[in-house]
């Protein structure tokens, strides 16, 4: 009611313009801000750093064992090839015997064909003879392929005897380390994970609202001081989390490694190049508090020496505390407080 009466106490110019007096303005709490003008990216959002699935690495056991020794633990940088976890294995030193006595074989019978085949050429023999020859030397590398193979299922590292030293696949620093010297481990267990943390990744969750201002490609940057990480966006997940948001995924270069895995940073979303291009200095930012709607479409109180007069402008992209829009000409002030009383007074309500 008290907003009614003091607007009834001074009626409109025109039935686009607001009259607001001095008094008026600090009886309904209005405030006013200038509409800054905007070069992308100008939002920022909340997001949280993540590990994308090619930077990680797992040194696991590929067959029984025993943990004999740790090289590493969590936090350690690694170089490739570097020890991680040694295993001692007793089908180890069987698969390695195995594979001797079948290379030996395998020597033995190219051999023997390499001496026939010369002796054939020369008519010293009969082809039946070098026929089965060649047999046993095809043979006989196949064996040899099968017992590498075997060796290779026991597991890819430094071999001493029947202990096997598992080694890094990647550079990278260690993020965990579930074995202990001592635990018996089964094939497959994985007891070293490796992460190149110069491949990172962004998970961003958004309104549907402010989902629908994004798009693939569009740049991305962290807002941290003095960070140089930038990316942009990968993806946007079709279905809503648990708290009803849109999970875009963003890739993420950090040429100054001051970012972790599980950090929450703030990221800047800038506009599409295209749109960036041709709108980006023309749009200006207001606060998300400023905009009023009329149906679907978003509005703005512009204060003017008459009053206040309902703008329309188009909505670009906003988070909530910011509203990039177009529409406003610079210089524009708009009301950021006391916008409930205006459009009540607007719409007669």
């Amino acid at each position: 009611m008290l907003v009614l009466a003091l607007f009834c106490a001074a009626p409109a110019f025109a039935a686009d313009v607001l009259p607001v007096t001095a008094a008026q303005k600090k009886n309904l709490g209005i405030a006013t801000v200038a509409a800054a003008r905007t070069t992308s990216p100008a939002l920022t959002y909340t997001a949280r750093v993540t590990l994308p699935p090619a930077s990680v690495r797992v040194a696991a056991a590929a067959g029984a064992g025993l943990v004999t020794r740790l090289h590493v633990q969590p936090g350690d940088t690694v170089k490739r090839g570097a020890p991680l976890v040694t295993l001692s294995m007793p089908g180890l030193a069987e698969a390695q015997n195995a594979l001797t006595q079948a290379r030996l074989r395998s020597q033995l019978a190219a051999a023997n064909a390499a001496r026939d085949e010369k002796l054939f050429s020369e008519g010293l023999i009969a082809e039946s003879r070098l026929r089965a020859t060649r047999s046993e030397a095809q043979s006989a590398h196949a064996g040899l392929v099968a017992a590498q193979s075997a060796l290779a299922l026991m597991g890819t590292g430094k071999v001493t005897g029947s202990a096997i030293t598992l080694t890094a696949p990647i550079a990278g620093v260690v993020t965990e380390s579930v074995a202990e010297p001592g635990q018996r481990v089964d094939a497959g267990t994985a007891l070293v994970k490796l992460a190149d943390l110069s491949k990172l990744a962004l998970e961003i969750p958004l309104s549907t609202e402010q989902a629908r201002q994004v798009a693939v490609g569009q740049p991305v940057t962290v807002t941290v001081a003095d960070s140089d990480a930038s990316g942009s966006v990968t993806a946007l997940l079709p279905q809503l989390s648990a708290s009803q948001s849109v999970l875009v995924r963003a890739s993420l270069v950090d040429p100054q490694r001051r970012l972790r895995p599980g950090q929450s940073v703030q990221v800047a979303i800038g506009a599409a190049r295209a749109a960036q291009d041709a709108q980006s200095m023309q749009n200006l930012v207001v606060p998300a508090a400023a905009l009023a709607w009329k149906g679907s479409a978003p509005y703005v109180f512009v204060e003017t020496a008459r009053g206040f007069v309902p703008t329309p402008v188009r909505l670009i992209r906003r988070n909530a505390s910011q509203a990039e829009v177009a529409g406003l000409a610079p210089g524009s002030r708009v009301a950021a407080r006391g916008v409930a009383a205006l459009k009540a007074q607007w719409l007669g309500e």
